[in-house]
């Protein structure tokens, strides 16, 4: 008798387990798609960007050209002084005796 009821007692957990068990629904036919969203807001504009480097200085200049030699003046061609320029006349210092031109 014990057996027996044992085996009942068996037969009647796999019965209840066997109903029990859920099963997962079969998903039906996926539906339309929606419309498109709204476009997204226009960002923040960037932060200016640092100040550039200052460029380098600029390399010295080459020396210039050594420049012709004057002319002779009237008395060292000559021997005797340069005339005075228009409006002037020469006029000889008593003291010194150093000539000069001066107004007139």
């Amino acid at each position: 008798m014990k057996t027996s009821l044992v085996m009942g007692l068996f037969v009647l957990v796999l019965i209840l387990a066997g109903c029990t068990v859920n099963t997962a629904p079969t998903p039906g036919p996926a539906g339309p798609q929606g419309q498109a969203g709204q476009p997204g807001q226009t960002g923040q504009s960037g932060q200016p960007g640092d100040q550039g480097q200052s460029g380098q200085q600029g390399a010295t200049g080459q020396a210039g050209d050594q420049g012709q030699t004057g002319q002779t003046g009237e008395r060292g061609r000559e021997g005797r002084e340069a005339p005075c320029p228009a409006g002037e006349h020469r006029y000889t210092n008593p003291n010194t005796g150093k000539t000069s031109c001066v107004r007139d």
